[in-house]
Protein backbone atom coordinates (compact mmCIF):
# COMPACT_ATOMS: atom_id res chain seq x y z
CA UNK A 1 0.00 0.00 0.00
CA UNK A 2 1.44 3.12 -1.40
CA UNK A 3 1.71 6.72 -1.61
CA UNK A 4 -1.33 8.98 0.36
CA UNK A 5 -4.78 8.28 1.27
CA UNK A 6 -8.10 10.49 0.65
CA UNK A 7 -7.73 13.22 3.74
CA UNK A 8 -11.14 12.37 4.03
CA UNK A 9 -11.16 8.75 4.03
CA UNK A 10 -8.37 9.17 6.54
CA UNK A 11 -10.26 11.79 9.19
CA UNK A 12 -12.96 9.02 8.91
CA UNK A 13 -11.12 5.77 9.81
CA UNK A 14 -9.25 7.72 12.31
CA UNK A 15 -12.91 8.43 13.72
CA UNK A 16 -13.93 4.77 13.30
CA UNK A 17 -10.69 3.52 14.69
CA UNK A 18 -11.10 5.69 17.99
CA UNK A 19 -14.72 4.43 18.43
CA UNK A 20 -13.77 0.78 17.97
CA UNK A 21 -11.42 1.04 20.53
CA UNK A 22 -14.09 2.64 22.86
CA UNK A 23 -16.08 -0.80 22.89
CA UNK A 24 -18.17 -3.27 20.50
CA UNK A 25 -20.31 -1.67 18.42
CA UNK A 26 -24.29 -1.34 18.73
CA UNK A 27 -25.79 -3.05 15.99
CA UNK A 28 -26.56 -0.12 14.25
CA UNK A 29 -23.19 1.20 14.02
CA UNK A 30 -21.82 -2.14 12.85
CA UNK A 31 -24.21 -1.68 9.99
CA UNK A 32 -22.91 1.69 9.18
CA UNK A 33 -19.42 1.20 9.46
CA UNK A 34 -19.68 -1.52 6.90
CA UNK A 35 -21.61 0.59 4.79
CA UNK A 36 -18.80 3.45 5.03
CA UNK A 37 -15.96 0.64 4.35
CA UNK A 38 -18.00 -0.98 1.59
CA UNK A 39 -19.21 2.39 -0.34
CA UNK A 40 -15.98 3.44 -1.60
CA UNK A 41 -12.47 2.02 -2.64
CA UNK A 42 -11.00 5.27 -0.74
CA UNK A 43 -12.87 3.69 2.56
CA UNK A 44 -11.42 0.28 2.23
CA UNK A 45 -7.69 2.03 1.61
CA UNK A 46 -7.83 3.74 4.48
CA UNK A 47 -8.66 1.20 6.47
CA UNK A 48 -6.43 -0.67 5.73
CA UNK A 49 -3.73 2.01 6.31
CA UNK A 50 -5.33 2.42 9.43
CA UNK A 51 -4.68 -0.97 10.57
CA UNK A 52 -1.27 -1.14 9.21
CA UNK A 53 -0.59 2.23 11.56
CA UNK A 54 -1.85 0.21 14.89
CA UNK A 55 -0.17 -3.11 13.71
CA UNK A 56 3.21 -0.88 12.94
CA UNK A 57 3.40 1.84 15.63
CA UNK A 58 3.05 0.58 19.39
CA UNK A 59 2.35 3.67 20.75
CA UNK A 60 -0.73 4.01 18.59
CA UNK A 61 -3.19 1.71 20.43
CA UNK A 62 -1.96 3.59 23.88
CA UNK A 63 -3.00 6.94 22.64
CA UNK A 64 -6.20 4.97 21.48
CA UNK A 65 -6.96 3.43 25.03
CA UNK A 66 -6.62 6.74 26.49
CA UNK A 67 -8.30 8.51 23.95
CA UNK A 68 -11.49 6.38 24.18
CA UNK A 69 -11.83 7.84 27.78
CA UNK A 70 -11.47 11.27 26.89
CA UNK A 71 -14.42 13.51 26.65
CA UNK A 72 -15.83 14.06 22.60
CA UNK A 73 -15.19 17.19 21.80
CA UNK A 74 -11.72 17.24 24.61
CA UNK A 75 -8.89 18.98 23.03
CA UNK A 76 -7.08 15.08 24.20
CA UNK A 77 -9.45 13.76 21.39
CA UNK A 78 -8.97 16.31 18.64
CA UNK A 79 -5.77 15.99 18.90
CA UNK A 80 -5.00 12.25 18.62
CA UNK A 81 -7.84 11.98 15.51
CA UNK A 82 -5.73 14.49 13.63
CA UNK A 83 -2.87 13.03 14.28
CA UNK A 84 -3.77 9.48 13.31
CA UNK A 85 -5.56 10.78 10.24
CA UNK A 86 -2.03 12.39 9.47
CA UNK A 87 -0.33 8.71 9.75
CA UNK A 88 -3.45 7.20 7.97
CA UNK A 89 -3.49 9.82 4.99
CA UNK A 90 0.61 10.18 4.78
CA UNK A 91 1.91 6.28 5.04
CA UNK A 92 4.54 4.27 5.83
CA UNK A 93 7.08 6.33 3.49
CA UNK A 94 6.58 9.58 5.75
CA UNK A 95 6.94 7.60 9.17
CA UNK A 96 10.17 6.70 7.92
CA UNK A 97 11.09 10.00 7.08
CA UNK A 98 10.38 11.74 10.32
CA UNK A 99 13.02 12.27 12.85
CA UNK A 100 10.28 13.61 15.29
CA UNK A 101 9.72 11.12 18.81
CA UNK A 102 8.44 8.16 18.56
CA UNK A 103 9.07 7.50 14.90
CA UNK A 104 13.15 7.86 15.18
CA UNK A 105 12.97 4.64 16.38
CA UNK A 106 13.15 3.18 12.77
CA UNK A 107 16.32 4.74 12.31
CA UNK A 108 17.60 3.50 15.41
CA UNK A 109 20.76 0.85 14.67
CA UNK A 110 19.25 -2.04 16.64
CA UNK A 111 15.96 -3.71 16.99
CA UNK A 112 13.60 -6.18 17.81
CA UNK A 113 10.93 -7.63 15.95
CA UNK A 114 7.60 -7.92 17.17
CA UNK A 115 7.74 -10.93 19.69
CA UNK A 116 11.54 -10.65 19.65
CA UNK A 117 13.76 -11.07 22.49
CA UNK A 118 17.20 -10.75 21.90
CA UNK A 119 20.41 -10.75 23.82
CA UNK A 120 23.33 -9.35 23.14
CA UNK A 121 27.41 -8.20 25.09
CA UNK A 122 28.24 -4.87 24.87
CA UNK A 123 31.86 -4.04 24.77
CA UNK A 124 32.60 -3.10 27.82
CA UNK A 125 30.67 -6.36 29.09
CA UNK A 126 27.47 -4.84 30.27
CA UNK A 127 24.75 -7.85 29.09
CA UNK A 128 21.50 -6.18 27.21
CA UNK A 129 18.23 -7.85 27.08
CA UNK A 130 16.03 -6.07 24.19
CA UNK A 131 12.22 -7.40 24.63
CA UNK A 132 9.75 -6.90 22.30
CA UNK A 133 9.83 -4.50 19.34
CA UNK A 134 12.63 -2.23 21.09
CA UNK A 135 14.85 0.31 19.61
CA UNK A 136 18.07 1.45 20.33
CA UNK A 137 21.40 2.59 19.59
CA UNK A 138 24.38 2.04 21.39
CA UNK A 139 27.48 5.41 22.17
CA UNK A 140 30.43 4.52 23.86
CA UNK A 141 33.17 7.47 23.81
CA UNK A 142 35.70 8.19 26.03
CA UNK A 143 33.07 10.52 28.25
CA UNK A 144 30.14 8.18 28.82
CA UNK A 145 29.02 4.55 28.14
CA UNK A 146 25.35 5.32 26.71
CA UNK A 147 22.42 3.34 25.32
CA UNK A 148 19.69 5.57 23.68
CA UNK A 149 16.28 3.69 24.03
CA UNK A 150 13.85 5.07 20.88
CA UNK A 151 10.92 2.21 21.67
CA UNK A 152 10.52 -0.72 23.97
CA UNK A 153 12.35 -2.01 27.04
CA UNK A 154 15.47 -3.09 27.84
CA UNK A 155 17.02 -5.03 30.72
CA UNK A 156 20.85 -4.25 31.76
CA UNK A 157 23.19 -5.98 33.56
CA UNK A 158 26.23 -3.54 33.98
CA UNK A 159 29.81 -4.78 33.76
CA UNK A 160 33.11 -3.02 35.44
CA UNK A 161 34.00 -0.56 33.39
CA UNK A 162 38.09 -1.01 32.12
CA UNK A 163 38.47 2.49 31.36
CA UNK A 164 40.73 5.16 33.87
CA UNK A 165 38.31 6.60 35.12
CA UNK A 166 35.75 4.56 34.86
CA UNK A 167 32.87 5.78 32.43
CA UNK A 168 29.56 6.41 33.98
CA UNK A 169 26.66 3.81 32.27
CA UNK A 170 23.90 5.66 31.06
CA UNK A 171 20.40 4.58 29.46
CA UNK A 172 18.78 7.99 27.72
CA UNK A 173 15.24 7.60 26.97
CA UNK A 174 13.21 10.72 25.71
CA UNK A 175 11.94 12.08 28.71
CA UNK A 176 15.73 12.17 30.09
CA UNK A 177 19.00 9.53 31.76
CA UNK A 178 18.90 6.48 34.27
CA UNK A 179 22.34 5.84 35.18
CA UNK A 180 23.59 2.42 36.83
CA UNK A 181 24.93 2.57 40.09
CA UNK A 182 26.37 -1.07 39.38
CA UNK A 183 23.28 -3.01 38.77
CA UNK A 184 20.43 -5.21 37.11
CA UNK A 185 17.59 -2.82 36.10
CA UNK A 186 15.00 -2.43 33.02
CA UNK A 187 13.69 0.63 31.41
CA UNK A 188 11.16 0.43 29.26
CA UNK A 189 10.23 4.17 26.84
CA UNK A 190 6.09 4.00 26.85
CA UNK A 191 3.52 6.68 27.39
CA UNK A 192 1.16 7.70 24.22
CA UNK A 193 2.00 9.49 21.01
CA UNK A 194 1.52 12.77 23.10
CA UNK A 195 2.42 12.00 26.19
CA UNK A 196 5.46 9.53 26.43
CA UNK A 197 6.70 8.17 29.52
CA UNK A 198 9.59 6.10 30.55
CA UNK A 199 9.28 2.94 33.50
CA UNK A 200 12.55 1.74 35.42
CA UNK A 201 12.51 -1.46 37.76
CA UNK A 202 15.62 -2.37 39.33
CA UNK A 203 16.41 -5.86 40.17
CA UNK A 204 19.74 -5.34 42.00
CA UNK A 205 22.23 -2.58 43.06
CA UNK A 206 20.45 0.93 42.39
CA UNK A 207 20.37 3.78 39.62
CA UNK A 208 19.82 7.20 39.53
CA UNK A 209 16.86 9.25 37.48
CA UNK A 210 17.31 12.37 36.27
CA UNK A 211 14.42 14.07 34.03
CA UNK A 212 15.50 15.42 30.84
CA UNK A 213 13.88 19.35 32.03
CA UNK A 214 14.39 19.00 35.58
CA UNK A 215 18.53 18.81 35.52
CA UNK A 216 20.16 18.02 39.01
CA UNK A 217 16.88 16.47 40.48
CA UNK A 218 18.32 13.12 40.74
CA UNK A 219 15.99 10.37 42.32
CA UNK A 220 17.69 7.12 43.64
CA UNK A 221 15.88 4.07 43.11
CA UNK A 222 17.12 1.14 44.82
CA UNK A 223 16.79 -2.44 44.67
CA UNK A 224 13.12 -4.17 44.75
CA UNK A 225 11.67 -1.04 43.50
CA UNK A 226 9.89 0.44 40.73
CA UNK A 227 8.87 3.76 38.88
CA UNK A 228 7.93 5.81 36.24
CA UNK A 229 9.11 9.30 35.23
CA UNK A 230 8.32 11.74 31.93
CA UNK A 231 10.49 15.28 31.10
CA UNK A 232 9.60 17.04 34.72
CA UNK A 233 9.47 14.58 37.20
CA UNK A 234 9.48 10.81 38.95
CA UNK A 235 6.47 9.45 39.91
CA UNK A 236 6.27 7.90 43.43
CA UNK A 237 8.26 4.69 43.61
CA UNK A 238 6.69 0.88 44.29
CA UNK A 239 7.90 -2.46 44.99
CA UNK A 240 8.36 -4.44 42.37
CA UNK A 241 6.05 -5.83 40.74
CA UNK A 242 6.09 -9.74 40.95
CA UNK A 243 7.99 -11.71 38.22
CA UNK A 244 8.38 -8.49 36.33
CA UNK A 245 11.76 -9.98 35.06
CA UNK A 246 9.37 -13.31 33.70
CA UNK A 247 9.99 -11.84 30.36
CA UNK A 248 13.95 -12.23 30.33
CA UNK A 249 13.51 -16.02 30.29
CA UNK A 250 10.47 -15.60 27.38
CA UNK A 251 7.24 -16.22 29.88
CA UNK A 252 4.68 -14.89 31.27
CA UNK A 253 3.73 -15.09 34.50
CA UNK A 254 0.53 -14.44 36.54
CA UNK A 255 -0.99 -14.80 39.83
CA UNK A 256 -4.43 -13.56 40.02
CA UNK A 257 -3.15 -11.02 37.88
CA UNK A 258 -6.30 -9.15 35.90
CA UNK A 259 -7.53 -10.21 32.71
CA UNK A 260 -6.51 -6.98 31.35
CA UNK A 261 -3.07 -6.78 32.62
CA UNK A 262 -2.46 -10.09 31.42
CA UNK A 263 -3.97 -8.65 27.21
CA UNK A 264 -1.95 -5.58 27.74
CA UNK A 265 1.07 -7.60 28.26
CA UNK A 266 0.21 -9.97 25.42
CA UNK A 267 -0.57 -7.31 23.59
CA UNK A 268 3.03 -5.91 23.09
CA UNK A 269 3.91 -9.75 21.36
CA UNK A 270 1.67 -9.64 18.37
CA UNK A 271 0.70 -7.51 15.61
CA UNK A 272 -2.35 -5.22 15.55
CA UNK A 273 -4.74 -4.07 18.27
CA UNK A 274 -6.34 -6.34 21.17
CA UNK A 275 -8.82 -4.86 23.52
CA UNK A 276 -10.25 -6.07 26.21
CA UNK A 277 -14.33 -5.34 27.46
CA UNK A 278 -13.86 -3.16 30.70
CA UNK A 279 -16.34 -5.61 32.49
CA UNK A 280 -14.21 -8.72 32.02
CA UNK A 281 -10.54 -6.22 32.69
CA UNK A 282 -10.95 -7.52 36.53
CA UNK A 283 -11.08 -11.34 36.02
CA UNK A 284 -8.23 -13.05 38.03
CA UNK A 285 -5.90 -15.16 35.72
CA UNK A 286 -3.31 -17.71 36.39
CA UNK A 287 -0.70 -19.38 34.88
CA UNK A 288 2.69 -19.58 32.85
CA UNK A 289 2.38 -18.55 29.39
CA UNK A 290 5.03 -19.01 26.54
CA UNK A 291 5.08 -15.42 25.19
CA UNK A 292 6.96 -16.56 21.55
CA UNK A 293 3.04 -17.76 20.82
CA UNK A 294 0.85 -14.93 22.02
CA UNK A 295 -2.09 -15.93 20.28
CA UNK A 296 -2.10 -19.73 21.72
CA UNK A 297 -1.80 -17.60 24.72
CA UNK A 298 -5.50 -16.00 23.81
CA UNK A 299 -6.71 -19.21 22.73
CA UNK A 300 -5.66 -20.97 26.47
CA UNK A 301 -7.55 -17.96 28.27
CA UNK A 302 -10.10 -18.66 25.68
CA UNK A 303 -10.27 -21.94 27.58
CA UNK A 304 -9.67 -21.45 31.16
CA UNK A 305 -12.10 -18.24 31.23
CA UNK A 306 -16.06 -17.36 30.09
CA UNK A 307 -14.71 -15.41 27.25
CA UNK A 308 -14.59 -15.45 23.90
CA UNK A 309 -12.26 -13.46 21.08
CA UNK A 310 -14.34 -11.88 18.36
CA UNK A 311 -11.64 -11.24 15.41
CA UNK A 312 -13.40 -7.45 13.80
CA UNK A 313 -10.23 -7.70 11.43
CA UNK A 314 -7.53 -9.31 10.12
CA UNK A 315 -5.46 -7.22 12.97
CA UNK A 316 -8.32 -6.48 15.08
CA UNK A 317 -9.61 -9.20 18.24
CA UNK A 318 -11.79 -8.04 20.87
CA UNK A 319 -12.21 -9.89 24.16
CA UNK A 320 -15.99 -10.22 24.99
CA UNK A 321 -18.04 -12.31 27.27
CA UNK A 322 -18.61 -16.06 26.35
Amino acid sequence: MKGTVDPRAARAAARWLVRLHAGPLTGAEQQAFQAWHASDPAHETAWQRAELVCGTLASVPVALRQTADAAPRSSQRRAVLYGLAGLISAGPAWWLASQSAPWQAWHAAIRTATGEIRHMTLPDGTQLVLNTDTAIDVRFDDAARQVVLHAGEIHVATAHDAAVPARPFLVRSSNGAVRALGTHFSVRQGGSVLASRTQVSVSEGAVEIEPAQAPGALRRVDAGRQGGFDDLAVSPLSPLAPYADAWLRGVLIAERMPLGEVLEQVARYRHGVLRCDPALAALPVDGIFQLNDPDNILLLLQRALPIRLARRTRYWISVEAA
